[in-house]
């Protein structure tokens, strides 16, 4: 505390100037009843008088009068930890605050609080001390990072967003978000622009962010914590990922997988034999004293209940140290019917179709098949399909095959001369309308129509060294459209809705013996294509905090979430690029289950964490020069308002006191009628 505060909080001592006048004030002597004593006048001594107190209530009043004076000219020389803006000559200042929610931000600092609560606060007490006419806009900066309010000089709006905002388990976007911060600050007629960021900084890519405000360096210290990531069932095992900032932190840890009383039933033991599954321990191996990621994997007791991942110890992060284990079956399982005589490669090994769905790394599980299933029963654990060159469908398997396409599925159908020598009775449908013919062509270019999804790979479709095609009929339904053409006007590629499902295909083989399709570009971006399309009509079962889901529009949807239903307003509408198609969007924020249905189907998604956000350490925010002059954790104390209500309050006070008493000692008491007897006499 610097002097001159110390010289205004001294006319607090003025507090002995009442104090002695009450001591030096004479007053009356208290009457004691004593009936002998009435015949003898009362005496006191003086200085006896004078030392005693008298009106002590108004004595305290006087005395908070003083020390609130002392107060209120001490004021604007006290500084605080609170957050302010400094101003240039008192302009108005236009301000985007990054507010960092991702999952970082849920450790715990010194004290107990989190770093998202102490990062709210201080967003707070910015809006605080912003003016009339000042701007303020938020974004957050989880990934993906969000505008949450565009800049807006009502302040009370910034406020009520800020209060409806919580953390959640995304990673984390700075970059991303001070671009974006920067973007809404561009148009404003403002001369005082600031980016304030409420982050730990817990990305490697902070570090080179220029031109902010970091109000907060104390959201840096570091703490040790480990955290799982994701687990999942593989037959027998459970496999978890785990990521842990330093050695300390997975020292004398173990993973357990337990079991809820939900899931307890008929389960499978290990042995094959039936039993009842317990809400126990039911396997559980120890960490290694290691930082960053790693993977252990638990042998089970049982299968088929209900699992969750949990890590013993304590840490300064709770809230990733349990984890929903995802079932087997949350893997996006493609079947692929394909001839592997032609398909193969010279080297061996799996064919072209494989490894190329392989090569997308899209954590796709491809599941050959060799023919295609004739029971609808036997397609319900596939996502998606994918046909090389089949020969005809026979009615069984494309009854099956609509009634699953129907429900949602996707197949693509790569069509060539064996398609062509369908048997009687065995046609191509849905794919193609009647017979196909495989026929000689000298168009070797293909021209992309309505394929925007393609990109610049739609190039590579030129000089495709094919001497033959398969000529497709455009099935005669609504939602069938041609994607792309050759070069003469027939049709390369063709999509057709059937139910809440989607039927694709091309007229060309993936066979090397009849053009090297397979080998282009574009070729690669038709299957990404296709499992894009697999994900937006069954949904992926696993996906990382802040990755949407999309559905089609038409779809009848509810969600359950770790924290209940889903709102409304969590769910958004958006057009696709390229077909103009409506998807409905929900983006999952916070890990754990979610339970769907989806046009009256049941379905469970599991949500994780990213490996690398739980690793990341906090880092210190880089040396700008704009931090000294934004404002910062000093500004001064603006209670002067306060402080002189409160003066004023204490005046009136004593005044309606002064006022009481002096009616009071007015009035004429009982004692003072008393009549003594020699007086009566």
């Amino acid at each position: 505390m610097s002097f001159v505060v110390l010289a205004a909080l001294a006319v607090g001592l003025l507090i002995a100037v009442p104090v002695a006048a009450h001591l030096l004030r004479r007053g009356r002597a208290e009457e004691q009843e004593f009936p002998p004593a009435a015949l003898v006048p009362s005496r006191q001594t003086a200085a006896r008088q004078r030392s005693r107190l008298e009106d002590r209530a108004l004595l305290g009043l006087r005395a908070l009068i003083i020390l609130a004076l002392a107060a209120l000219g001490a004021t604007p020389l006290v500084q605080c930890s609170r957050l302010s803006l400094a101003r240039k000559g008192g302009a108005s200042v236009a301000m985007t605050l990054v507010l960092d929610d991702s999952h970082s931000m849920r450790g715990e600092l010194l004290g107990g609080a989190s770093r998202w609560q102490r990062a709210k606060e201080g967003a707070e007490e910015l809006l605080r001390s912003a003016r009339e006419g000042d701007a303020v806009a938020i974004v957050l900066g989880g990934k993906p990072a969000r505008l949450a309010l565009a800049a807006t000089t009502d302040l009370s709006a910034a406020r009520a967003v800020l209060d409806e905002l919580g953390p959640s388990d995304r990673a984390t976007d700075l970059s991303t978000a001070v671009t974006m911060a920067r973007a809404t600050l561009k148009p404003l007629s403002h001369t005082d622009k600031r980016v304030a960021v409420l982050s730990d900084f817990a990305d490697p890519a902070a570090s080179r962010l220029e031109g902010i405000w970091a109000p907060l360096p104390a959201l840096s210290d570091a703490s040790e914590s480990c955290g799982i990531a994701s687990a999942e069932v593989r037959g027998r095992r459970a496999s978890v990922n785990v990521s842990c900032t330093s050695a300390d932190a997975a020292r004398g840890r173990k993973l357990e997988i337990v079991a809820d009383e939900a899931s307890a039933g008929s389960v499978t033991d290990a042995d094959g034999g039936a039993r009842r599954a317990t809400s126990g321990v039911q396997g559980s191996a120890p960490l290694t004293q290691r930082a960053g990621k790693q993977s252990v994997t638990i042998e089970l007791s049982a299968s088929g209940a209900r699992l969750d991942a949990r890590l013993t110890g304590e840490d300064a992060l709770e809230h990733d140290d349990t984890a929903p284990v995802a079932p087997e079956a949350s893997a996006l399982l493609v079947g692929v019917v394909t001839d592997r005589e032609a398909g193969a490669v010279s080297t061996g090994g799996p064919t072209i179709l494989e490894q190329a769905l392989s090569a997308l790394g899209n954590e796709a599980v491809v599941r050959p098949l060799s023919l295609v299933p004739d029971e609808a029963k036997d397609l319900k654990s596939l996502a998606g399909l994918i046909l090389d060159d089949p020969p005809g469908l026979t009615p069984e398997t494309r009854s099956a095959l609509r009634a699953w396409l129907e429900r949602g599925g996707v197949a693509l159908a790569f069509l060539g001369p064996r398609a062509a020598t369908a048997q009687l009775g065995s046609t191509l449908e849905p794919f193609t309308r009647g017979a196909v013919r495989w026929e000689p062509t000298d168009a070797t270019r293909v021209q992309v129509t309505n394929a925007s999804w393609l990109g610049a790979e739609s190039e590579s479709l030129v000089d495709l060294r094919n001497k033959a095609r398969a000529r497709l009929e455009i099935p005669e339904q609504a939602g069938s459209q041609v994607l792309a053409r050759w070069s003469d006007g027939e049709a390369f590629l063709v999509q057709s809705a059937i139910g809440r499902g989607l039927a694709l295909s091309a007229s060309l083989p993936s066979s090397v013996r009849h053009s090297d399709f397979a080998l282009r570009s574009a070729f690669l971006a038709l299957l990404d294509h296709t499992l894009e399309e697999i994900r937006r009509h069954t949904g992926p079962r696993r996906t990382p905090a802040g990755m949407a889901w999309q559905f089609p529009e038409q779809t009848r949807l509810e969600i359950v979430g770790p924290e209940g239903p889903a709102k409304s307003a969590e769910l958004s509408t958006l057009t696709r690029d390229g077909d103009g198609q409506r998807d409905v969007q929900y983006v999952p924020a916070l890990r754990g289950r979610y339970q769907l249905e989806v046009n009256g189907e049941q379905q469970e998604r599991v949500v994780v964490l990213d490996a690398d956000e739980l690793h990341a350490r906090p880092n210190m925010p880089p040396a700008n020069q704009l931090e000294r002059q934004a404002g910062g954790a000093g500004g001064a104390i603006d209670a002067s308002s306060e402080l002189a209500l409160l003066l004023l309050a204490l005046l009136f006070a004593e005044l309606a006191f002064r006022a009481f008493t002096r009616a009071r000692r007015a009035t004429p008491s009982i004692k003072d009628e008393r009549v003594t007897p020699r007086a009566a006499a």
